[in-house]
């Protein structure tokens, strides 16, 4: 309730949405590494807020912020004694950490923009080519693709609407494997994958800024497929709503429901029928 009343920045005894996503900010969070960190943050606080509103007036009320945190407490009461000790709140924190981390992993996995700032920078886009490239053609996990494990992006060994005939699906997809095989030995590598990723980065950063921004992701869209096509995802990723980690347990703020399990994830959807093109991210 310390709490409370330091964000009640005009002491009427309400919180508007705008003094509620405070939270983000120090001194009740830690300062923010990036902007991107504390839009996620204020994203999170933004939902916590409608939450917690349990009769939508568009403020928060002292009742409902008190029955939030107590509902807090009670999460992180385990053993349902009444106390909170520090092994319990620090293993609150743990797994709430884990499941932040989760979030991020699968997040990265299928969106270039991992750090949802708006921008691709090359540790990003090189790291996205080279795990989904791995992840969906190394199946024996022994680190090396060949030819003909590459050939699954060209998709069924038939005609499909809206695609190009099937060999010249298979052409272009050899023209890439042997692109990115620069040693010409007949497989292709994590570390040939992430030097091909590089050479891709570059002649998509336009501009030359050390990132890619929506502009250059259309213009590179926008071109027709070539070995050397970038993606088709847009590289502005929604904000993750990930809670800020490193908070001492006394400045926790309020959990807006009881513990149990969130919403299921939305997996996601299949590649398309016509098989994957190259260069384009798994989906």
């Amino acid at each position: 309730m310390t709490a409370f009343d330091q964000l009640d920045a005009d002491k009427d005894g309400l919180l508007t949405r705008a003094e509620f996503v405070k939270l983000a900010e120090p001194p009740f969070a830690p300062p923010p590494p990036d902007p991107a960190t504390l839009g996620r943050r204020r994203a999170f606080y933004d939902q916590q807020f409608s939450a917690i509103d349990t009769n939508d007036d568009g403020r928060v009320s002292r009742a409902e912020f008190q029955t939030s945190a107590a509902l807090s407490f009670r999460e992180a009461d385990l053993d349902g004694d009444g106390r909170v000790t520090r092994e319990e709140a620090l293993l609150v924190e743990r797994i709430a950490e884990e499941e932040r981390q989760k979030a991020r992993t699968e997040h990265c996995r299928v969106n270039p923009d991992c750090n949802g700032d708006g921008v691709i920078d090359v540790e990003e886009f090189v790291g996205f080519e080279t795990a989904r490239l791995m992840e969906r053609l190394d199946p024996d996990k022994d680190g090396k693709i060949t030819l003909q494990t590459f050939l699954v992006l060209a998709g069924p060994a038939t005609n499909v609407p809206g695609q190009p005939p099937y060999q010249q699906r298979r052409e272009q997809v050899t023209q890439r494997f042997n692109e990115i095989d620069a040693n010409k030995n007949g497989v292709i590598d994590a570390v040939e994958i992430r030097a091909w990723a590089m050479a891709t980065f570059r002649r998509l950063d336009l501009d030359g800024d050390g990132k890619i921004n929506p502009s250059e992701w259309q213009i590179a869209s926008a071109t027709p497929l070539a070995p050397s096509s970038p993606p088709t995802t847009p590289p502005v990723a929604t904000p993750k709503t990930a809670p800020p980690a490193g908070k001492p347990p006394v400045a926790k703020p309020p959990v807006a429901k009881p513990p149990g399990p969130g919403p299921a994830k939305t997996p996601p959807p299949p590649p398309p029928s016509g098989g994957l093109q190259p260069g384009t991210p798994l989906r």
